[in-house]
């Protein structure tokens, strides 16, 4: 999380609130997070790229990832290919789920952002684009 913006952090916390709401399985949620309250439980690297926020259940029948972008950085190449890294992951997990948070008044843009990227081998992940904040 080291040199991450306010803004960014206020993302991922809207993030790990996000997902905490939406998954209870019955054994409880596995969630590693980039953020400070998480201390050195980070998520790991997928594709060479570490997501700000990764979770399954014990034992694994699903897997999360998810990411906190601002437009600018959204609309980067970079992060482009940091996301399809993340769905070409999960394209290989039955259940899984991607979950995109953004500024607020941003979900439309990034949604599209998202969908450009799919391609027929994600058809089977749960994406959601959130608004933050």
């Amino acid at each position: 999380m080291s040199g991450e913006t306010s803004a960014h952090t206020r993302l991922v916390e809207r993030l790990i609130s996000h997902v905490r709401e939406k998954h209870k399985p019955p054994r409880g949620l596995l969630m590693l997070a980039d953020h400070h309250s998480f201390g050195n439980n980070r998520p790991p690297q997928i594709g060479g790229y570490t997501p700000d926020l990764f979770a399954s259940d014990l034992p694994a029948t699903f897997e999360v990832v998810g990411e906190a972008k601002t437009m600018a950085d959204l609309e980067t190449s970079r992060s482009q290919r940091q996301i399809l890294a993340f769905l070409d992951y999960l394209s290989v997990r039955h259940g899984s789920s991607f979950y995109l948070v953004v500024p607020p008044f941003q979900r439309r843009r990034s949604a599209a952002i998202v969908d450009a990227l799919r391609t027929a081998a994600h058809g089977d992940i749960a994406i959601e684009v959130i608004d933050g904040l």
